[in-house]
């Protein structure tokens, strides 16, 4: 529809209703009243009906006119009798949307993390397989050193995620890695009392004369009332303290002739030596 349509449109029924309420036949006029006294009821009918259309008319130019306006904007028509929403109203609209899309936000954040944690948990998990193999085939390495054994098992425990939910001392208590190193901490340390409260007092050694290459030591610790300890209770270790001459787990030694050292035995956390000398054959 054109400006000037509209404009044309706007003045012919503007006229219209001008002329319609100007004429005789109207309500417009000191005779209204006479005229509608003389008046059948099916002419006031048809004039008032005349009437309605003229003023729906006259709006919806207004409308049309106003939708031409600069920056206009058209708004959605409302049915009838549906009221305005009230500015609190659009305020408890936006304050729930901002809502929503901050819980969205946290649960996003969430499970990024629990990502996040289960990937560094599968190399905690793969860790600790290779730890323990490593632990089982260097058994004997490692039986004098439980200390560095337990550092190791602790190791793959501090590519676990920190609790980043909690602060403070409870944050320190509840971390997963202080939990595990504490458990392993603590079984390294029941494990040494028991080895001593096995009562392991007193290692007598034991070796043939003449001590040659090839020959084997013997020892058998006691308790402190001086009763003899089976060797699955408080297995006994050997170690040389000399370069010339060696020993095995079994007390075998072996060397040049001549060759002396100190051979240490071990059992239960007490420790015996004994100086030793080859001879020949």
């Amino acid at each position: 529809m054109s400006e000037t349509w509209v404009d044309a449109y706007t003045d012919e029924y503007e006229d219209i209703g001008d002329g319609a309420y100007d004429s005789e036949d109207g309500y417009d006029g000191d005779d209204a009243g006479e005229d509608l006294g003389e008046e059948s009821r099916s002419d006031r009918r048809r004039r008032e009906r005349q009437r309605q259309i003229m003023q729906a008319r006259q709006r919806q130019l207004t409308q049309a006119r106003q939708r031409r306006a600069p920056g206009h904007r058209s708004q959605p028509a409302r049915r009838a009798g549906q009221a305005a929403p009230s500015r609190n109203t659009m305020t408890a609209i936006r304050s729930l949307d901002l809502e929503t899309k901050e819980g969205q936000d946290s649960l996003r954040r969430r499970i990024d993390d629990s990502d996040r944690r289960a990937r560094r948990a599968n190399w905690v998990a793969v860790t600790s397989s290779v730890v323990d193999q490593a632990a089982a085939t260097f058994a004997d390495d490692l039986r004098d050193h439980p200390y560095i054994a337990a550092g190791a098992r602790f190791a793959p425990l501090l590519l676990l995620a920190p609790q980043k939910d909690k602060g403070g001392v409870e944050g320190i208590v509840t971390d997963p890695r202080v939990v595990g190193g504490a458990a392993i901490l603590g079984i390294v340390l029941f494990g040494a009392f028991r080895d001593r409260s096995a009562g392991v007092s007193k290692i007598l050694i034991d070796h043939p004369t003449p001590l040659k290459s090839g020959s084997i030591l013997s020892a058998m610790a006691l308790d402190s009332k001086g009763t003899p300890l089976s060797t699955a209770s408080a297995p006994v270790s050997w170690r040389s303290m000399s370069g010339d001459l060696s020993v095995d787990q079994s007390g075998a030694v072996t060397g040049k002739t001549g060759a002396e050292g100190t051979v240490i035995a071990q059992a239960g956390g007490h420790f015996e030596w004994i100086r030793v000398k080859l001879t020949a054959s």
